[in-house]
């Protein structure tokens, strides 16, 4: 049955919108992890603060990129510039939560969505999955992001707090996070990995959540073991929580793709403040392109090792 409101023109369009918007104040809490992190301050209490003379940032001025255009990328009280990066990092969060509804919409972005009902049908009519699989493979880039800017940045922060906390990058909470993805894909199968043999399939012993839950724990492992191998801050909770929603085949993509763009940056630019944060939101990127292109992603890697390993 096709619901009303899907017939409107532009209706995908104004729930990318506001996917966006969700997004940018998602970047806006960014903000504050990779500012206080660092630091050893709390990211729960307290207001936004302005970091050159510490006057409270207003609620009007504190809107996602909008309060940074309005007030000239300065503060209202002392006039310091504000770094363009705050609102860079808001655009990039939201930018990331439309990519993905997009995609959840069109049907390129979840395994749930093979079929040729449109999304926003879907949705509308009910099917919660659809709004899960977007909740969860939005917070994922958006959280790797901040664990790795977090620790990529933490080196500009010269405090006494921040040399006392040399690995304090947000990644403690990473387990509870992987925790929780492994906990809603296992209760929502589709919205999770779909199998986890070498040719993204399940055994046909474990079928429905079980299938689920081995792929997904089996994706944490190998996100460990990637982020091992990268050796930076943030990989080793990132790409754990990833695989927990994606597997272990899809931390191989990412981990390629963010390699093979560390070793770009690197040859082109070794040092620099914007060499590390390009490094730093690889993942993040990687991991976005994947969950907007599932779909397609899945059904090549398949379609390669049935080839390569027939029978």
């Amino acid at each position: 049955m096709v619901h009303w409101s899907s017939g409107f023109p532009g209706a995908e369009l104004v729930l990318v919108a506001m996917a966006f918007i969700w997004g940018a104040i998602l970047g806006s809490f960014v903000n504050v992890v990779i500012h206080r992190l660092p630091r050893g301050q709390s990211v729960v209490t307290h207001g936004s603060r302005c970091p050159a003379c510490g006057a409270s940032i207003r609620p009007r001025d504190n809107v996602p990129i909008l309060g940074w255009l309005l007030l000239g990328g300065r503060c209202r009280d002392c006039g310091a510039a504000i770094s363009a990066g705050y609102p860079a990092i808001e655009a990039g969060c939201g930018a990331i939560a439309a990519i993905i509804a997009a995609a959840e919409l069109s049907g390129f972005g979840s395994p749930l969505l093979a079929a040729s009902r449109p999304g926003i049908d879907r949705l509308l009519s009910g099917d919660w999955r659809i709004a899960l699989a977007w909740a969860i493979h939005t917070v994922i880039p958006v959280a790797m992001l901040a664990w790795n800017l977090t620790a990529a940045l933490a080196g500009t922060a010269a405090t006494e707090a921040s040399r006392r906390h040399p690995t304090h990058d947000g990644c403690d909470a990473a387990a509870l996070v992987a925790a929780a993805v492994i906990a809603l894909v296992t209760a929502a199968p589709a919205v999770g990995p779909p199998g986890f043999l070498i040719d993204g399939r399940a055994p046909e012993a474990l079928r429905g959540w079980q299938a689920t839950f081995v792929a997904s724990c089996l994706g944490v492992v190998a996100g460990r073991f990637a982020g091992a191998v990268t050796g930076a801050g943030g990989d080793r909770c990132g790409l754990a929580t990833f695989g927990a929603a994606a597997g272990w085949q899809a931390v191989v993509v990412v981990t390629i793709v963010t390699m093979g763009v560390r070793l770009l940056v690197a040859a082109m630019r070794p040092q620099g403040l914007i060499g590390r944060v390009v490094a730093a939101a690889a993942p993040a990127v990687a991991a976005t392109a994947f969950f907007a292109a599932w779909l397609p992603i899945a059904e090549a890697w398949g379609r390669c090792w049935r080839v390569l390993l027939p029978g």
